[in-house]
């Protein structure tokens, strides 16, 4: 949403999240392996759903428009980061 300044959530960019999401299921190349990705392809995983919604954000006209590669870098530097000041 933030990446592509989308304004609002349609039907199909809930879809092609569940898409993006369901291409990285682990239980694709394994079915008796875990259906949801593993929490060390997070980062990667989330952003891969991201240009996927913004994807369909665009076709659906509630998007700027912008090259794929342009929105892979807009996720990327929108992506939240963890970064915690140690107080020790």
């Amino acid at each position: 949403m933030v990446a592509c300044s989308a304004r609002r959530v349609t039907d199909s960019m809930m879809l092609g999240a569940a898409r993006a999401l369901a291409q990285n299921s682990p239980a694709l190349k394994d079915p008796s392996a875990a259906l949801l990705p593993p929490l060390t392809d997070l980062r990667r995983v989330a952003a891969e759903i991201a240009v996927a919604v913004a994807i369909q954000a665009q076709k659906g006209g509630v998007a700027r428009d912008l090259a794929e590669d342009e929105l892979r870098q807009q996720v990327m530097t929108t992506q939240w980061t963890p970064a915690y000041q140690s107080f020790a």
